[in-house]
């Protein structure tokens, strides 16, 4: 059984929407109090999950459609995978937390047997770490609305240009012990591969994200922080937050993790750090640093 840890993923988007709102005509997802953008986990962990496709490995959560056009529900894939592999209840259940790696992370509500399986590995609602601007945007697109029609069709939509996000995830061992889920350690390996390159990797007319900075604290016992919340960004050239474009202009200070590090050393196993070319880091703790 892989040991408890904590992760903290800083990662920026350009000339984007991180992750639109449906109810607010697809705009950023903003807290109007401090205008800061939000980003729900389902977003992060659909660039997870698309990763893992890519990468060829089962995937429950994922869109798929039957013969006739329809979007298959959760429990649609659960039922296929029952008749396909002929499983009684309890055989249905060690296959898909065996063989779908985001049910045996994530979590699943399967209803036949009915089951609410508690991922022991949860994301967290991301939030950027500035106030971040958002813009409306209008243009003509290259071809005509319709058969016949010589003007172009018009397309709108808002984007932010620049805004850096935090993003919590934590994997609590007891959690996969109480229900008897074996996650090892290459299943976290895994986990973080797909979190780094499945923003990476994705890009689409809305989507332009990068990984800048993924710390992982890994702990002897449960003694965890809870939200990992110890990084400063420190502006270069006196810009306001909403002025930001690139990361080259900030600088991630990581005194505060040091002391936490230091506080919790009895509790702490290793610290890992990933962490972009680009990136200014500074006061660095004693950590393995590697490249994303």
């Amino acid at each position: 059984m892989a040991n408890t840890r904590e992760y903290l993923l800083i990662w920026d988007s350009t000339m984007a929407n991180p992750n639109g709102d449906m109810l607010s005509e697809n705009k950023p997802r903003i807290d109007e109090s401090t205008g800061q953008l939000e980003v729900s986990d389902v977003r992060i962990k659909r660039y997870i999950r698309d990763e893992w496709i890519k990468e060829g490995k089962d995937v429950l959560v994922q869109t798929l459609k039957d013969d006739k056009g329809k979007i298959l529900s959760c429990q649609d894939m659960v039922k296929n995978i029952r008749a396909k592999e002929n499983l009684d209840d309890n055989t249905l259940l060690e296959h898909v937390l065996n063989n779908y790696i985001d049910v045996k992370l994530f979590g699943a509500v399967i209803t036949k047997p009915k089951r609410d399986i508690m991922g022991p590995l949860q994301v967290m609602w991301s939030k950027s770490l500035h106030e971040a601007e958002v813009k409306f945007m209008q243009g003509n697109a290259a071809y005509a609305s319709g058969s016949g029609k010589e003007q172009a069709s018009i397309w709108s939509k808002y984007i932010s240009p620049y805004a850096l996000f935090k993003t919590y995830a934590i994997y609590n061992e007891n959690v996969a012990k109480v229900q008897n889920i074996n996650v090892e350690e290459e299943d976290l390996e895994s986990f973080k591969k797909a979190l780094i390159n499945g923003l990476k990797n994705y890009r689409s007319t809305s989507k332009n994200q990068m990984p800048r900075v993924l710390i992982e604290i890994i702990y002897k016992d449960n003694n965890i922080d809870g939200e990992l919340d110890y990084i400063d960004v420190v502006y270069k050239e006196n810009i306001l937050p909403t002025e930001l474009r690139e990361i080259s202009q900030v600088e991630i200070d990581l005194n505060k993790l040091n002391e936490y590090i230091e506080n919790k050393k009895d509790s702490i196993k290793t610290v890992n750090i990933y962490k972009h070319g680009k990136v200014n880091l500074v006061n660095e703790p004693d950590a393995t640093i590697k490249t994303i």
